[in-house]
């Protein structure tokens, strides 16, 4: 099959008619039956069975789905891609974020970069670090802020600010004399433990500080640091976060703070793709960034 083919096979198996087709890839109905046919005649088999106006796909066409589906993503992308670098010299500063850093820090930089900048535009996205990295390469972002290490070889990574490990509590849970002493493993033992996904760099960070400490268990996990931050807020349990996270605000006098006994150093990364150096408006939102932490 062409790449032509292709497309028009899976724009009529989304619309389920040869006009659906061609409304969705913007070209006549003639030409999509036209398509249509010399794919069949290519293949040697039908793809779809005329059926009251729509058109039905065969048995061999589903099976066929499945193996093109991946090529059918990838040329989403392209499509994406295609339009990203079209709307080049005019877009607004794009930037994706995790939501440690989009729900704490950033709100304070976007207004003093929205003060500095009163004409441009910015589109924020809140995201995962996967989905940064690939808005990134796919020039959907110019700037990515993230706490979890990037290696792609595509992509560059530059530490802008340190965070450390913290544990937040429901107030009144800890005397007031223990909130600057470091907690210990052991004193989180029979407590509630409000866990990150062990799936996600920081929580398989915290994972591991409490793995050989007897009695502690977690009946709660969240994938995000706010979430841990407003179930503590409610008295839910304790939870072990970024200081980012901790500092972040919330109900008044709701939440209190410890540090972490751990020498482990966190880091807010500015991540960008290696053949785009980051922009003026993107550097600015990084001073700010850094302003807003201190």
């Amino acid at each position: 099959m062409r790449l032509r083919h292709i497309e028009v096979f899976s724009a009529i198996i989304s619309t389920g008619s040869a006009a659906g087709a061609a409304k969705l890839l913007h070209i006549s109905q003639p030409a999509i039956s036209k398509v249509l046919k010399h794919a069949e005649q290519s293949l040697g088999f039908a793809l779809f069975i005329r059926d009251k106006g729509k058109l039905v796909p065969t048995p061999e066409a589903l099976r066929l789905r499945e193996e093109l589906g991946p090529l059918e993503d990838q040329l989403r992308r392209i499509r994406r891609l295609s339009a990203t670098l079209a709307h080049g010299a005019v877009r607004p500063l794009a930037v994706a974020v995790t939501p440690a850093i989009a729900y704490t820090v950033l709100p304070q930089a976007v207004a003093a970069w929205c003060e500095a900048f009163p004409d441009a535009n910015c589109e924020l996205a809140v995201a995962h670090t996967r989905e940064i990295e690939q808005a990134l390469l796919l020039g959907e972002a110019e700037l990515g802020l993230t706490m979890r290490p990037i290696s792609h070889p595509n992509l560059i990574a530059t530490p802008i600010l340190d965070c450390r490990l913290c544990a937040i509590a429901p107030a009144g849970w800890w005397p007031e004399e223990l909130l600057t002493r470091p907690v210990q493993p052991s004193e989180l033992a029979n407590t509630q433990l409000i866990s990150i996904d062990a799936d996600d760099y920081l929580g398989a960070l915290l994972a591991s500080w409490v793995a050989d400490t007897p009695g502690v268990v977690s009946r709660v996990s969240v994938q995000t640091y706010p979430l841990a931050h407003a179930l503590v807020e409610n008295r839910v349990g304790v939870a072990l976060v970024d200081s980012l996270t901790a500092r972040s605000t919330g109900k008044r006098h709701s939440v209190q703070t410890r540090p972490v006994a751990s020498d482990q150093t966190l880091h807010v990364y500015a991540v960008t793709e290696r053949s785009r150096p980051p922009l003026k408006l993107g550097e600015r939102l990084l001073q700010s960034l850094r302003e807003a932490a201190r």
